[in-house]
């Protein structure tokens, strides 16, 4: 059997753009030209490397069909002036392609070299010259600089403009989904699977596993989806890739029979450690786990397919990337298209600076900590996109701190996705199918700030990162001072938002927006509290309040923290739902008694509630821990299952023993303590009867 499974719908007359590359195994070549201008109008569903090539799939006319492309390595290097310039240059060109040219980067041209080589040339360059050569694209993936050189990117159509709201692709999708356990058990159980396409119907598999898979092997191969909706795939790819192989059985999900290997890491981002799984990912073929895509939650398959059309990576890769990495790749991308080196060690560095000038000219972002208590008459102003606004209204990038006339390279990148956020934005209102490629772009926007300052961004810098949130803080400042002039009081300020009383909210936004120039969203509670921290004093991001014309407005509270059960999460819920229908704070008074009976009725129906309903969700920062805590047990606990819990995994759990420190996984739970859960209520209570104990002290 071929280890190379053309797809059974396949164009058999795929191209092949050079010659000399032979055509993939059940692929025959074309005997014509290959000459884009003749095809019709094609959506590129993947790019992926084969080799020292790259593989292009499309679907034309309902009709997919792969051209193969020979793409040989190359980097660009600049050599230092020295004999050992001049020696390299003659070692290199007897042994690989050498060609002389100009390097352009943000900060100007420099002469150098483009080498037909691959990193492993680059490093040792960087070691003959004991680092003083200049490498880039170095380390850049060979299908975006394919993209990039023809100008055409996976998620999108030929001679298409990238940033369009397109939110259907011509695609057919299955979904698939297992029973089984796969931290427990290799065997995948019942398989569910769903096809879209046509007449959607639904087939479920059960019986002995070799029999399952080798009909799941079928059913994919005989409807052949272009994309695969299925959640826990990132597990069970290697599972099911060893079952496959054990048992002599086809290739399941690559188009091609190969794939590339994702690996596992645990990485710190934002403040708490991420985990994200390794996987088998296929070619040709759009496989993405929707329980572990964080861009796929928040951007469905229409955002998957932006963030690809954007960076010029495949929708594989994007579903499993960060907001980050996607902004780095966006980045890397408009570099490449633009003609711009992409360096591969940032040489960049923050420059020598004394200490007061660092401590005085820096602080961070303006908050104001709110007094807490409830107040009425409240209205929020928040700026949209408001550091990536900044970034491209005061033309800030690395090259511009120094020379702030010219066109700084961050600025003109982002502005375009500001203007298509803008536009999805305002759109989703009357086309809710834009709401993904929405979020997609939020999240890319709201990392692209941080993006700036990390020590490794290719196109960042510290000092960049300081500008920003000076221009954010003076602006604050400006709005407040606006608010004041206006006899408006600010009860509270949080980096790129307001909370104001005493205004009249389209007055007072008009005049926030003349001064900033910044688009802006407001809203105005009938009423809102702001709770209290530990200490007494104001908590910056934890108030609930509601909303003028109806509905309510949590932050930070238990309802929306996600260790929180989901019992305790109902009763919060249900508290504060109620209140929600009383504009009049006056009025909150008189259901205070039945929001009480809400409370005890939870917290004496604990006993009898449904054991998964008190599962808690944890994410897990540490290899271990010193001391004999909960987050310890439920790493030995997990252990003790034949499953290991590495940081930036979550975790879940039910505590059977608080004192012992004794907690059952979910999957196999024996009781739970009624005394621990009860305090989860009475804390979860109590945050919601802060609001009554202002209005009744």
């Amino acid at each position: 059997m071929s280890t190379c499974i053309p797809p059974k719908n396949a164009d058999q007359s795929g191209v092949f753009a050079d010659p000399s590359c032979s055509p993939a195994p059940g692929m025959p070549a074309s005997t014509g030209t290959g000459e884009d201008s003749d095809r019709p109008k094609s959506f590129i569903l993947d790019i992926c490397r084969s080799g020292p090539g790259i593989e292009v799939w499309e679907i034309s006319d309902g009709r997919l069909s792969l051209s193969r492309h020979q793409y040989p390595p190359s980097f660009l290097v600049s050599l230092p002036e020295s004999g050992i310039g001049d020696h390299l240059i003659e070692a290199l060109e007897s042994a690989c392609e050498l060609t002389a040219c100009v390097i352009q980067t943000i900060y100007g041209s420099c002469t150098g070299y483009r080498v037909g080589a691959g990193r492993d040339v680059a490093l040792k360059i960087e070691e003959e010259t004991r680092y003083q050569a200049r490498l880039y694209n170095v380390d850049i993936r060979a299908e975006q600089m394919f993209c990039a050189k023809r100008g055409e990117v996976p998620g999108g159509w030929r001679e298409e403009e990238r940033f369009l709201q397109k939110t259907d692709p011509p695609v057919t999708i299955m979904e698939i989904a297992c029973s089984g356990n796969p931290h427990r058990s290799a065997e995948p159980g019942t398989v569910t699977v769903k096809e879209h396409a046509g007449c959607p119907r639904i087939r479920t598999l059960s019986g002995p596993q070799r029999r399952v898979l080798d009909d799941l092997s079928e059913i994919v191969r005989s409807c052949d989806p272009d994309v695969i909706l299925f959640p826990g795939y990132d597990q069970w790819s290697s599972v099911l890739g060893e079952r496959t192989r054990e048992w002599g059985l086809s290739e399941v999900f690559s188009r091609n029979g190969r794939y590339t290997t994702l690996s596992a890491r645990s990485y710190f981002s934002y403040g708490r450690m991420e985990h994200r799984l390794g996987a088998r990912i296929p070619q040709g073929r759009s496989v993405i786990d929707t329980r572990q895509s964080f861009m796929y939650r928040e951007g469905g398959l229409a955002g998957v397919f932006l963030a690809s059309r954007l960076t010029g990576l495949s929708p594989n890769l994007t579903s499993r990337l960060t907001p980050g990495t996607l902004v780095s790749g966006y980045e890397v991308y408009e570099a490449l298209i633009r003609g711009i080196a992409v360096p591969f060690r940032k040489n960049d560095a923050e420059a020598h600076r004394p200490v007061n000038e660092m401590r005085l000219g820096y602080r961070g972002g303006l908050t104001l900590q709110p007094k807490p208590g409830i107040y009425t008459g409240v209205t929020q102003i928040d700026f949209t996109s408001f550091y990536p606004s900044i970034i491209a209204r005061y033309n800030l990038s690395p090259e511009t701190l120094d020379q702030p006339g010219r066109e700084g390279f961050l600025a003109s990148v982002i502005n375009p996705l500001l203007l298509l956020r803008d536009e999805t934005k305002q759109g989703k209102r009357i086309r809710p199918d834009l709401a993904g490629m929405d979020g997609i772009l939020k999240w890319m926007l709201v990392t692209c700030f941080g993006y700036t300052g990390y020590k490794n961004a290719r196109f960042g810098r510290i000092e960049v990162h300081e500008q920003i949130t000076i221009r954010a803080t003076e602006i604050l400042r400006n709005c407040i001072r606006q608010v004041e002039r206006m006899d408006g009081k600010v009860l509270h300020a949080i980096v790129d938002c307001l909370f104001i009383q005493r205004c009249n909210r389209e007055e007072v936004t008009r005049a926030i927006r003349n001064i900033t120039g910044f688009h802006t969203e407001s809203e105005t509670y009938d009423w809102i509290v702001f709770l209290p921290q530990a200490d007494g004093s104001g908590s910056y991001g934890n108030y609930f309040g509601r909303l003028r014309g109806g509905g309510i407005k949590i932050r930070g509270l238990a309802a929306r923290r996600r260790n929180t059960p989901p019992y305790i999460r109902r009763m919060q819920q249900e508290m504060i739902s109620l209140m929600g229908s009383v504009p009049d704070i006056g009025d909150l008074d008189q259901i205070r008694p039945e929001i009480r009976q809400i409370y005890h009725r939870y917290r004496s129906g604990i006993e009898s509630a449904p054991i998964r309903d008190l599962v808690i969700t944890r994410r897990i920062g540490r290899e271990s821990y010193q001391n004999r805590c909960l987050a310890q047990a439920v790493i030995d606990t997990y252990r003790t299952h034949g499953v290991d819990l590495v940081p930036g995994m979550d975790a879940t759990y039910i505590v059977r023993d608080e004192k012992r420190t004794c907690v059952d996984p979910a999957f196999d739970p024996k009781t739970a303590d009624i005394s621990y859960y009860r305090k989860l209520t009475d804390r979860a209570w109590e945050e919601v009867d802060f609001a009554f104990r202002q209005v009744s002290p």
